[in-house]
């Protein structure tokens, strides 16, 4: 299905959910690498709960914000539809922010060296932005080298983030 045949209200969930997941990664990224590079915790169950803590806040921050902007500008509550719209965006805030977390308290379990368990946590949400840009671009029916291009369009900023982790704080 092309963007021309797809509906109005399906284009606008596929939009919200790039957008956010998207968002959410970078964020994530940048505030695991500050806070790693800065030394802004003292173990492994800071970091966690540093992570859980800005996905939670994301996704609270960014449901809030679409409430009251919605208030402020039309002066009405969100429509049943608006508030399904807002839960998926937290739901897949949730979601990046729940394999940030998994992936990093799994490597804690196994592993002893903080700094591998920062930078595994790190590549996995560089994937989850290359995953973003993949899928959005085959669902345009890109070709496949499009495809790929657009996934590491969009990874490179986490590579970035991630190229600066390891330069000033490793």
């Amino acid at each position: 299905m092309t963007e021309s045949t797809t509906s109005p209200e399906k284009t606008r969930r596929r939009l919200s959910d790039a957008t956010l997941a998207i968002y959410a990664a970078i964020t994530l990224l940048g505030v695991i690498a500050a806070a790693s590079w800065e030394g802004l915790f003292a173990d492994e169950k800071e970091l966690f709960v540093i992570i859980v803590g800005t996905a939670v806040t994301l996704a609270v921050g960014h449901a809030w914000s679409a409430v009251a902007a919605h208030r402020l500008v039309y002066g009405t509550k969100l429509t049943s539809s608006e508030r399904r719209l807002e839960l998926r965006g937290m739901a897949v805030t949730l979601a990046v922010g729940g394999a940030a977390t998994a992936t990093f308290g799994i490597s804690a379990l196994v592993s002893d060296n903080l700094d591998q368990e920062v930078q595994l946590t790190l590549l996995v949400l560089v994937a989850v932005l290359f995953f973003v840009g993949l899928v959005g671009s085959r669902r345009r029916r890109d070709a496949w080298p499009r495809a790929i291009g657009w996934g590491l369009i969009d990874a490179s900023i986490g590579i970035a983030i991630f190229e600066l982790k390891v330069l000033v704080g490793s």
